[in-house]
């Protein structure tokens, strides 16, 4: 059985062309022989033509019966005649059976006699020549397509095979080459689709490989302090105060790392719920600040909120969570004696810092995975590098958008914008109720 394609193409256009050549041959054998028998019908009416002129001036009354070759000349009374002619006394032209044979005739009236004039039907070999010569001119012509449906099948499976080939190379080495997009239109269109996955998919495993390294780095540090201490603690270096403060707090940065990618790989899995209900900002800007006021003293910071009703249409728990993430990434940033303020306008949660701010090239960037943590993470004390991404995503999920504002060295804003509530009344339940994510920092 062919298996490769080239071959199956091959093979089947060799299988069409030769039911062609057949049905061509046939149907032209059987054309050629009719014009034959009909050449020869006509030769024979016009030698009975020539014998009957021949006798009409010649008057003879001898009765023949000749056969010279492969014609049969009878010269007889009408009478004897009625046998193989439909009308003895009117001229014909046709087949007729004689001595058990199919014959073709010619039928001349003479005076009181009659010329038949007979030649067997169908057994000429005259048509044979033009057999032959249809023969020759198929098996050129099979010849040709022969050459030409090979050439055909390799143009169509090569292009395919050198898909197949950077296919297997993809999967055995994670990378391969571009595949030249020539060919037919599906062919190149094929070439140009997989040169399209073979860069995406490496820009994927790039983006992935970045993440893992950011996100081993990340897991590394509190994990290294947490065995420090603990080590510290056991062997009598540490008081037993300072060790319990340290593990703590590396540990609550390793449980929001945790869920930090948690709930990115929720959103990328499109299982992020987010409800829509009235929410208050200004009952969320107090709650977030309430939630990190610890925080905020002990990074030295002032942390003010100030805050008037504004109802948008958005989930609270997320509303929260974006909010305790833009908190804890301002008092990462404000330096001591600093200021982080969380206001709120019509339909806009803004929270502001006086920490050293974003140079113009970050703020289109800001929201990207891991691209300040890149950038600044040795320069400035930052979270796992996935908080601001996670915002973004929160903000578009509910129908709004967070943006940022900033000049260097004087602070950023960033600012949550959401669609306005037709409602003033919160849901049942949201009163007093605690958010139910894994905020980046919990009291």
């Amino acid at each position: 059985m062919i298996r490769s394609l080239r071959g199956r193409l091959f093979a089947a256009t060799l299988g069409a062309l030769a039911v062609t050549l057949v049905l061509t041959i046939g149907i032209g054998a059987v054309l050629t022989r009719r014009q034959v028998d009909r050449s020869q019908a006509a030769a024979l009416a016009r030698r009975a033509d020539d014998l009957a002129y021949q006798r009409r001036h010649s008057v003879s009354y001898v009765n023949e019966n000749v056969l010279t070759g492969r014609t049969r000349t009878i010269v007889a009374p009408r009478r004897r005649l009625v046998a193989y002619v439909p009308d003895i006394d009117a001229d014909s032209d046709g087949t007729t059976t004689y001595d058990g044979h199919r014959q073709l005739y010619a039928y001349r009236t003479l005076p009181s006699r009659g010329l038949l004039v007979l030649r067997p039907a169908g057994t000429s070999g005259a048509w044979h020549p033009f057999l032959v010569d249809l023969l020759l001119a198929g098996s050129a012509g099979v010849l040709v397509a022969a050459v030409l449906s090979l050439l055909l099948a390799r143009s169509v499976a090569r292009p395919v095979g050198r898909v197949a080939d950077a296919t297997q190379a993809l999967a055995a080495d994670g990378r391969a080459e571009p595949v030249p997009e020539t060919g037919p239109a599906e062919l190149e269109s094929l070439a140009r689709s997989f040169n399209e996955m073979a860069d995406q998919l490496a820009a994927s495993r790039e983006t992935e490989r970045n993440f893992l390294l950011s996100v081993s780095h990340e897991l590394k540090t509190p994990l290294t302090a947490i065995r420090g201490y603990a080590e510290g603690l056991a062997e009598g270096a540490f008081a037993p105060d300072d060790a319990a403060e340290t593990i703590l707090v590396e540990s609550r940065r390793l449980e929001r790392l945790v869920q930090d990618l948690l709930d990115l790989a929720r959103m990328n899995r499109r299982e992020f719920s987010v409800r829509r209900e009235p929410v208050d900002l200004a009952e969320v800007a107090r709650q977030a600040v309430a939630r990190h006021e610890a925080s905020a003293r002990n990074f030295g910071v002032d942390l003010v909120a100030d805050a008037e009703e504004t109802w948008v249409e958005a989930d609270p728990d997320r509303v929260l969570q974006v909010a305790s993430n833009l908190i804890e990434n301002a008092l990462h940033e404000t330096p001591r004696a600093g200021v982080v303020t969380v206001r709120t306008e019509p339909r806009r949660l803004v929270v502001a810092d006086t920490g050293p701010g974003l140079e113009p090239d970050d703020l289109a960037r800001a929201f990207d995975r891991f691209y300040l943590y890149d950038k600044h993470g040795r320069e400035r004390p930052l979270g796992s590098g996935l908080g601001l991404a996670i915002v973004k995503q929160l903000g578009v999920a509910m129908g709004g958008d967070v943006t940022v504002e900033s000049v260097s060295g004087a602070g950023a804003v960033f600012t949550l914008e959401l669609p306005r509530s037709p409602s003033r009344e919160p849901a049942r339940g949201y009163a007093g109720r605690r958010s139910t994510s894994a905020g980046p920092a919990r009291p």
